[in-house]
């Protein structure tokens, strides 16, 4: 029997580093971007390679941190790599211009793609089958929570009392340092889910039809999600909206993703059925996102909240399936996120620089038509997902 305390204990933690290192230590960049513009010379075009850089850094580097997480253990290899990832947060403060500054968000994704994996591996060691969906939905909560208040008070408050983006980007990461060290203190290693798979057997599980189904929506879903995250403060300051406003918005947007990132689990854990909650988010965030790119700026922000509810269901599941599905289980968790999370960040790549190209040719509010097009397009591998209630929690098999 796990230990409620022990779960309790993980849990917050997962959550913490998920609040820092993905809230404050990569949000701070889209929140802080109008300004990082005007100083670096930063084109629509070029703020999408520049955000997608990220994404191409953990795409690149998630399956040697899936594999060490299965090595070596969460606490080690995500301690060092936010270390790792403190670093590179500090080093945007030297750059001077574009390409610098993507280097270094490149260098920034690569650490993400270590501490990625070893969360739901951390998790899956310390909570029950049955709650590991709704314990991945309070984690990716702290993220989500995390990244509204950054959005909410970087531009408007903690820049300005800093003296610009440059220092706040350091104060990032001496939090994220303080981060690390408290993962490193408190949380333990569970020896029994330490199954090494070598890069090789690794790679094999990408033949897992089940897999691939979830890699697709990870591709769709968090590429589409880096894409509005960071086009949304640039886009609603063009509507014409003041900057103490877009940074409200924006935040909003992401609260309401942080109530459907713990609701939603909990209703696919109660019902123990992922597909439905699969298909209805993902249409919910399809069909918002069109509303929003075709809505006047004063209803603009009740079609970007619902939008976030719909995508905020579907994202904690696509951590926590993977345990589900057989063959894989919690022993070679890490493995098989660093597999899914290098096909959804390429989506984190590819989506951003395509959408960057098409508010440059065209609007941003093509752009976002053509993010809405991507959420609706989950409903295809979704649509696969195979239901049955007594693998919820314990193996839940797709269509191959």
């Amino acid at each position: 029997m796990k230990s409620s305390s022990t779960a309790l204990r993980t849990t917050a933690l997962c959550a913490t580093i998920q609040a820092i290192g993905g809230g404050l230590g990569w949000s701070a960049l889209p929140a802080l971007m109008p300004a990082i513009s005007r100083d670096l010379g930063i084109s629509h075009a070029m703020g999408g390679l520049v955000w997608g850089a990220a994404s191409l850094g953990i795409a690149l580097a998630s399956p040697f941190g899936g594999a060490a997480v299965d090595r070596f253990g969460p606490r080690r290899v995500a301690c060092a790599a936010l270390v790792f990832g403190a670093l590179a947060c500090a080093a945007r403060a030297t750059v001077h211009g574009p390409w610098g500054l993507a280097v270094t968000m490149l260098a920034f994704g690569a650490h993400i793609g270590f501490v990625a994996p070893a969360i739901p591996k951390a998790l899956a060691a310390d909570v029950e089958p049955a709650k590991l969906a709704r314990a991945n939905g309070v984690a990716l909560l702290g993220y989500t929570l995390g990244t509204a208040l950054t959005v909410l008070v970087a531009g408007a408050w903690l820049a300005p009392a800093l003296g610009g983006w440059r220092p706040t980007m350091i104060v990032a990461s001496v939090a994220m340092l303080g981060a690390a060290a408290a993962w490193g203190a408190l949380l333990g290693d569970r020896p029994v889910l330490m199954k090494h798979a070598g890069l090789g057997a690794a790679l094999a599980l990408a033949r897992n039809g089940a897999l691939r189904r979830i890699a697709a929506m990870h591709f769709l879903l968090f590429g589409g999600y880096l894409s509005l995250l960071g086009m949304l403060p640039r886009l609603l300051t063009e509507r014409g909206l003041p900057p103490s406003r877009v940074g409200v918005a924006v935040a909003t947007w992401l609260a309401c993703a942080g109530v459907a990132n713990a609701v939603g689990p909990a209703i696919s854990d109660r019902l123990k059925r992922r597909r439905i909650v699969l298909v209805a988010g993902a249409a919910v965030a399809g069909l918002a996102l069109a509303g929003f790119a075709a809505a006047p700026p004063s209803g603009a922000l009740a079609w970007l909240s619902l939008a976030a509810l719909g995508g905020g269901c579907v994202a904690p599941l696509l951590l926590a399936m993977p345990a589900e599905v057989e063959g894989v289980g919690p022993a070679r968790l890490g493995a098989a996120l660093g597999l899914l999370m290098l096909v959804g960040q390429m989506g984190g790549f590819v989506l951003p620089m395509i959408a960057g190209l098409v508010a440059q040719s065209g609007s941003m509010t093509a752009a976002v038509a053509f993010l809405a097009l991507a959420h609706l397009a989950i409903l295809v591998p979704a649509s696969g997902v195979v239901d049955a209630r007594d693998t919820v929690g314990g193996a839940l098999p797709a269509r191959s």
